[in-house]
């Protein structure tokens, strides 16, 4: 059978190399933020997100996000850029130089919307990429996320495949974020590889959470809840291991996640049984060193 070969396009991700800011001649001792022209720029929904829109939710953490007057670079300097945002700076704590971060600099026309901070605080769920503190400098706005290594995207595009443990550690916190949204009447703007990252201990986190929109209980069904483009994710995943043995519920889960609710998915015996912490650690170092590096993969997937 002749397969198409697809072309894989780099996501915008953030690689350690110092090489990206040596050029910018920054002085160790500088605390000006780098010389650095985006392009463009994404603009931050303002229409999606409404102050006050959510009711207190027992139990749920309610963490204050720290906003600071002063510039970030007194505080962080910079270690990478990335190829195509140049918006996203990978930096370390000057003082904590072990503490690393992804900083968003946003141009100064654009600043967060109204009630973004606060619909940060209070969409509070591990599976959401998680915002740490708020810069605000000269008239402009620097977001300070956590780091994360690399995306799905990254996972389809390296040599190495994906075994039926990982499948569910990748898709099973997505699914949580998404009921948990559910819940608070909220839904996805957008999912998909890109969208869908890992840290390097193997966490999952859920990026652009802060563009959610409120729905109503009767509009929510697997296309607006993105439980669909889940299971784009989930078959795109699947074929990269075309050899590999799955399992009857994980062929059958793309189909489940367009046709049954994310509560009755997450009762399925795949998702319920214990996972190992780190599961998905060994899967992100490799696709992180093998997806553009031209590195051969011996990590035995079947």
């Amino acid at each position: 059978m002749n397969r198409a070969k697809t072309k894989h396009t780099r996501p915008s991700t953030v690689w350690l190399d110092e090489s990206a800011f040596r050029s910018e001649q920054l002085s160790p001792n500088s605390t000006a933020s780098p010389h650095i022209q985006p392009p463009t720029i994404q603009k931050m929904a303002t229409a999606v997100i409404t102050p006050g829109s959510m009711e207190p939710h027992p139990g749920r953490p309610n963490a204050r996000i720290l906003q600071l007057n002063q510039n970030p670079w007194d505080t962080f300097e910079p270690a990478a850029g990335s190829s195509q945002d140049r918006s996203l700076i990978f930096a370390r704590n000057k003082s904590e130089r072990g503490k690393l971060v992804h900083i968003q600099q946003l141009e100064k026309q654009f600043s967060p919307a109204t009630g973004f901070l606060e619909l940060m605080e209070q969409v509070a769920h591990p599976s959401f990429l998680k915002l740490l503190e708020c810069y605000h400098h000269d008239a402009s706005c620097t977001l300070i996320w956590e780091p994360t290594e690399v995306s799905v995207s990254h996972i389809l595009a390296s040599s190495c495949s994906i075994t039926t443990d990982e499948l569910v550690g990748i898709v099973k916190p997505v699914l949580e974020g998404i009921q948990y949204l559910r819940g608070l009447g909220r839904a996805l703007a957008t999912l998909g590889p890109e969208t869908i990252l890992l840290t390097q201990s193997g966490d999952v986190k859920i990026m652009g959470v802060e563009n959610s929109c409120e729905i109503k209980e009767s509009e929510m069904n697997p296309a607006t809840m993105k439980l669909c483009a889940l299971a784009d994710v989930v078959t795109k995943l699947m074929l990269k291991n075309r050899t590999y043995e799955w399992e009857t519920e994980i062929q059958n889960l793309p189909c489940q996640l367009e046709s049954i609710s994310v509560e009755e998915i997450l009762q399925n015996e795949m998702f319920t049984r214990d996972s190992c912490e780190g599961e998905l650690k060994l899967l992100v170092s490799v696709a992180n060193k093998t997806a553009y590096h031209g590195i051969k993969s011996y990590y035995a997937r079947c």
